[in-house]
């Protein structure tokens, strides 16, 4: 079967945008990934307990998964420009504009994917690689891990206090840290986190830094009003404070909603003609691992049976 030749021009190269490529491998179809960094996988190198995507295998961490990625992407040679910005997209002469290693560049486009995804809404300051074992963000598979320790978990919504009730019946205690008096979560979560005696509620309260050794020791957090720290003994740490897209380049002609995320119709079209988005950038899109390649291997199987053919 032969293909009709299109500039395909994939921006990011997390699991969405990887399981596209590889489609369009098999198929021999050129395209080029646009990727900021310099690895493949998104933003996988930031989870740093066990992916709960397990259908996929086993990883101790995001990091042990992005290192299997990387060496797929070299053996298969994906054709990823990494050290790639992307700063804009003009749907109007179909270009994409970017930074190469500090130079400005840009590329013209037949067809458009965007895959940049999310990323966690973090300050960086207040990640610590020494303290990866003791960083969680999701706990349903590691509950045992929270047994007699104390906990600190940052946020205010339905997740944040989901968590605090959930790690009642493992942890010793609980701190659960909310930057104002104010709360994201339903009334009846709210209600049971205040009133039990084994969680502790900091009000207008933001963490500013992980202390300890080799392991978590201590957190310190500082009051918003008065700008008076504290430090706090804590073995481990749980973050439920969302995510943030990636879509800061999204040009004004694609429709996003309320929080910044791309919307999408059927075969994941964006508003803009011949740009298509996907994986964990595409509103009410479910974060998951599994998802992303699913939305990755459906677009690229849509490309070359019908788009392309």
């Amino acid at each position: 079967m032969s293909y009709l030749k299109k500039n395909i021009i994939i921006i990011g190269a997390g699991p969405a945008a990887l399981s596209m490529s590889s489609t369009l491998l098999m198929a021999n179809v050129d395209h080029i990934i646009l990727e900021k960094s310099e690895k493949p996988g998104g933003q996988l190198t930031e989870i740093h307990n066990e992916p709960e995507d397990f259908i996929i295998g086993l990883y101790k961490n995001g990091l042990e998964l992005t290192k299997k990625i990387n060496n797929f992407s070299n053996k298969y040679q994906f054709p990823i420009k990494f050290h790639s910005k992307v700063t804009g997209i003009d749907i109007h002469t179909k270009t994409i504009n970017y930074i190469h290693r500090g130079i400005e560049k840009h590329i013209n486009y037949d067809y458009v994917i965007i895959a940049t995804g999310s990323r966690f809404n973090i300050d960086k300051k207040s990640i610590d690689r020494r303290f990866s074992k003791d960083i969680y963000y999701r706990i349903s598979y590691n509950l045992n891990d929270f047994s007699n320790k104390k906990v600190a978990v940052i946020g205010n919504g339905d997740n944040a206090t989901i968590a605090a009730l959930r790690l009642i019946d493992y942890a010793s205690e609980i701190y659960l840290v909310n930057k104002s008096d104010r709360w994201k979560s339903r009334k009846d979560l709210v209600d049971n986190v205040i009133n039990h005696p084994k969680i502790i509620v900091l009000n207008h309260k933001i963490l500013i830094e992980l202390n300890g050794d080799t392991n978590l020791k201590s957190i310190e957090i500082k009051d918003i009003n008065t700008g008076d720290k504290n430090s706090i003994k804590i073995d481990k740490i749980v973050y439920k404070i969302g995510y943030l897209p990636n879509s800061e380049f999204i040009p004004q002609e694609i429709d996003m909603d309320e929080k910044g995320y791309i919307k999408v119709t059927e075969r994941y079209k964006t508003s803009a003609p011949n740009i298509f988005a996907i994986g964990d950038i595409v509103s009410s899109a479910y974060k998951r691992i599994s998802i992303a390649l699913g939305h990755g291997t459906e677009l690229g199987n849509f490309f070359l049976k019908e788009l392309l053919e």
